[in-house]
């Protein structure tokens, strides 16, 4: 599976059989949490329970079912920008698990913190965790009619792009990066995230008056969604981050 068949594909999973992961799987997760820890100087770590004895974490119960034994705690600054990079690698990290088959969802609250034992720098903060396992076959009622509710998708692709020009004029990489901003996930569940198109330039904007260190985690995974959208669209190219950062065409 592609990263891109990985985007198209990815759900908040919200049911999980109860199986550890395979050891050869394990060890393809942990090479792509030390690729995002060195590149960005961020401290991922991730909990595997490989005797299935107790979960890797310890999820709210009303809000999921079933049990993980493996999953990532994902650590970085803990400031605002810090989040965006969070956000990006974070999502880099679940499109690889869900290439691998594996059903992830981004948890920033409903989880006992207690349940959890990250190693935290000075200055850092554990800013989500991501559960990693096997999706339940059926999904509990109580959990479809959370994960429809949570964030109800309806607001049109438009909505999601400040352009100077009309949106089915834009380019089709621009188009498809937007796209991929609206089927992403929202670690706060309010996709906070515009994309911005004017005078040829890409950049990305929070557009709620209000805004907190969470949704800047939000805006790293919309510029990865956008990212990996835009070179399966033929555009190659990468971020600047910050929230006037342009997205760079190499092409």
């Amino acid at each position: 599976m592609t990263e891109f068949e990985a985007l198209r594909a990815r759900i908040s999973v919200r049911a999980y059989e109860k199986r550890p992961l395979a050891p050869e799987i394990v060890s393809e997760l942990r090479a792509v949490i030390d690729e995002c820890n060195s590149a960005a100087g961020l401290r991922f770590q991730l909990v595997d329970r490989n005797d299935a004895k107790k979960p890797a974490v310890k999820l709210a119960p009303a809000m999921f079912a079933g049990e993980v034994y493996t999953c990532a705690l994902l650590v970085g600054p803990g400031d605002g920008p810090g989040g965006e990079l969070v956000g990006y690698f974070g999502e880099k990290l679940i499109l690889k698990a869900v290439s691998l088959g594996l059903g992830t969802c981004w948890v920033a609250g409903t989880y006992d913190r207690k349940s959890v034992s990250p190693e935290i720098g000075e200055g850092e903060k554990l800013w989500a965790v991501v559960p990693i396992g096997y999706a339940a076959a059926k999904t509990p009622l109580m959990q479809r009619t959370i994960r429809s509710r949570i964030r109800a998708k309806d607001r049109k692709t438009e909505a999601f792009v400040e352009a100077d020009h009309p949106y089915p004029s834009l380019p089709a990489w621009v188009r498809a990066g937007a796209e991929a901003v609206k089927a992403g996930p929202s670690a706060v569940n309010q996709q906070p995230v515009n994309v911005v198109y004017r005078e040829g330039l890409v950049t990305m904007r929070l557009w709620r008056e209000k805004k907190n260190d969470m949704m800047y985690m939000d805006l790293g995974i919309a510029k990865y969604q956008f990212q990996v959208a835009a070179d399966n669209a033929g555009v190659r190219g990468f971020w600047n981050f910050g929230e006037s950062g342009e997205f760079i065409a190499d092409n």
